[in-house]
């Protein structure tokens, strides 16, 4: 209906511009007897117009209240249920959130778990201890003089070199991978007496921890 007088009202602005562009250049009598009509016919359609808007607002308004009356019934509702809720409620907020609390200390696990992680961790201990009681046989087969000819003739002076090599050939499982590990370090000259000394110790050393 909107649509039909938004039409025809448009069509009545074209007429009447029409007419009056013609009663402009000539005015008659028949002009504007017709500028008359156009123009009463043209507020008749903009009152009905008008009528259409104010009745799609009323509907709108009262589309509007009932909604509007709708949903404060269900607020209403809703608050009612929550506070039956609450009345109904058998404990305190603060009784169960007592409780709750001496649940948890009631429930704490007992921790029995450092006893098997210290068990577990007793043969690296052992694999350790023996390393270093291996490593303190080889050094202290080796005598205080024979310890400053060693680095001397065998490691060209250098102690911390001799001592490494010492410490890493101590944990080793044979007297064959010793030597050749000792080969890669150092010259070994079997005609010197240093090294047949100490290719002597390690193989005394190797036939007392197998």
């Amino acid at each position: 209906m909107k649509q039909k007088l938004l039409a025809d009202i448009e069509l009545d602005v074209h007429e009447l511009k029409y007419l009056m562009d013609s009663f402009t250049k000539e005015p008659t009598q028949t002009l504007s007897e017709l500028l008359k009509r156009s123009v009463a016919r043209m507020q008749g359609r903009l009152d009905e117009l008008s009528q259409e808007i104010d009745s799609v607002e009323l509907v709108s308004l009262s589309s509007f209240v009932v909604e509007e009356t709708v949903v404060k019934e269900n607020e209403i509702t809703a608050q009612e249920k929550d506070a039956s809720v609450i009345i109904q409620s058998p404990k305190p907020v603060i009784a169960a959130a007592e409780e709750e609390e001496e649940e948890e200390e009631e429930e704490e696990p007992v921790i029995e778990e450092a006893p098997v992680i210290i068990k577990k961790e007793e043969p690296k201990n052992a694999v350790l201890g023996e390393s270093i009681k291996l490593a303190a046989g080889l050094r202290h087969s080796i005598s205080l003089n024979d310890s400053f000819r060693f680095s001397r003739e065998l490691f060209k002076g250098d102690t911390d070199l001799m001592n490494r090599v010492i410490e890493q050939i101590s944990v080793m499982g044979s007297y064959k991978t010793a030597v050749a590990f000792l080969s890669s370090k150092v010259e070994i000259d079997e005609e010197k007496d240093a090294v047949v000394d100490f290719l002597e110790l390690l193989k005394k050393y190797f036939n007392q921890s197998a």
